[in-house]
């Protein structure tokens, strides 16, 4: 705080006691309101670096040239391949009201104390394989949300994507999760924590700029169809990049989550050097919270078929140093749950070995033939090598009264 000096701009928004928000980000500081700062005891306000800002409006630009170029090219080719050349994307279908979503104070709260639950949520942070720093990692966690969710234009979008699709919003949770638990794992600080959370729970924020129907289907998308669709990537930095309070790499995790180590996804086709590090961990979390949840095409894969996945997919579509690290620290079977064996066994997780999370020891509760055991016995499933997790009971937290089988994946 000695250090501030008139014409500094803030980089986030400044909160008082209460949670309320005194100044917004963005805002030019003046005399009275340094002095104002101090006599309200206030510890620590985030100042934006001139060579940040100079750095953001370069990469923005460069960006912005890069996916006027892309966009044109893919738009003209999805018209013609519909045989409807010059239609626009309202012709697809309606598309969502943003503004009166916005408007929807409910929802908003709604959204934002969701999000403020989850460090505190023991059956979702079981997914945390941190062994002696997950108290650590709640207390970050929480302080990041919550300064999170007091950006407005942020919880207002937040509140736009809930009420787009319960279902998207609940995976965008998870995502963060995920992230924030490989963050943590890579000694990321307060400032790299806040970035890639912001990163992570807005990545998908452009599938609520599409036609409606295109996200509430439970079909199979036609090739132009799926060609839309991939715009959720431009549509999404777009908002991200025009946000108070949201930086240019949070904005790059909704441009380049589909890219892939090979050069294979989109919408640029980057190799993995030229991915940022940012939309690499979404990446990876959006992949593993997609498998573990159900399709229209297929049943969801269990955590361990999806920690598998992402072990063959190493320097292919994911880094292979990155998946090992993801592997290490989110636990796909939390202690305490109720899985059934490829033998036929039933057990309860007992402990999670650090290097294999995804092969935990099992306290075997009931035999394949269905006998009840009276004292329970250990397996070691890092020793079975010939037995593996065929399905986990009640795994994760399926949504009342949604069908999350009719998301389409990208």
């Amino acid at each position: 705080m000695r250090d501030l000096a008139p014409g500094q701009v803030l980089a986030r928004p400044v909160l008082g006691r209460k949670g309320l928000v005194m100044l917004e980000a963005d805002t030019v500081l003046t005399e009275r309101y340094i002095t104002k700062l101090k006599e309200l005891g206030i510890a620590k306000v985030y100042i934006k670096d001139r060579r940040d800002e100079a750095a953001r409006k370069k990469a923005d630009e460069e960006i912005s040239a890069k996916l006027g170029s892309a966009d044109g090219a893919a738009g003209n080719w999805l018209f013609e391949i519909g045989g409807f050349r010059g239609t626009t994307w309202s012709d697809l279908g309606p598309l969502p009201d943003i503004d009166k979503m916005k408007e929807n104070d409910r929802a908003r709260k709604t959204a934002c104390d969701e999000i403020l639950r989850l460090p505190d949520s023991d059956r979702l942070m079981g997914h945390v394989a941190l062994s002696q720093q997950e108290a650590r990692f709640r207390r970050l966690f929480r302080d990041v949300l919550h300064d999170i969710v007091n950006n407005r234009e942020i919880a207002e979008e937040l509140g736009v994507l809930r009420q787009t699709d319960r279902f998207l919003f609940k995976h965008s949770m998870h995502v963060t999760l995920y992230a924030g638990v490989v963050g943590l794992s890579l000694n990321y600080d307060m400032d790299r924590m806040y970035d890639l959370t912001v990163g992570a729970l807005l990545f998908d924020i452009g599938m609520t700029r599409l036609p409606i129907r295109l996200i509430k289907t439970n079909r199979q998308l036609t090739e132009s169809e799926r060609s839309v669709l991939k715009r959720h990537t431009s549509e999404g930095y777009q908002v991200l990049s025009r946000m108070k309070g949201v930086s240019i790499e949070s904005a790059k995790c909704a441009l380049f989550h589909h890219e892939r180590y090979k050069g294979t996804g989109y919408p640029f086709g980057l190799k993995w050097n030229d991915i940022p590090e940012y939309a690499r961990i979404v990446a990876v979390a959006d992949v593993y919270d997609a498998l573990v949840s159900p399709r229209h095409h297929r049943q969801a894969y269990t955590p361990s078929e999806a920690m598998e996945y992402l072990f063959a997919s190493g320097n292919n579509e994911f880094g292979l140093e990155l998946v090992q690290h993801f592997i290490r620290h989110v636990a796909a079977y939390p202690v305490s749950s109720v899985i059934k064996l490829s033998s036929g066994q039933v057990g309860v997780v007992a402990e999670i070995p650090r290097s294999l999370p995804h092969r935990p020891t099992v306290k075997i509760i009931q035999e394949a033939d269905g006998r009840r055991v009276p004292v329970p016995y250990e397996i070691d499933l890092t020793k079975q090598k010939n037995v593996v997790i065929s399905s986990i009971y009640n795994y994760d937290d399926e949504l009342a009264g949604e069908d999350p089988s009719r998301n389409p994946i990208v």
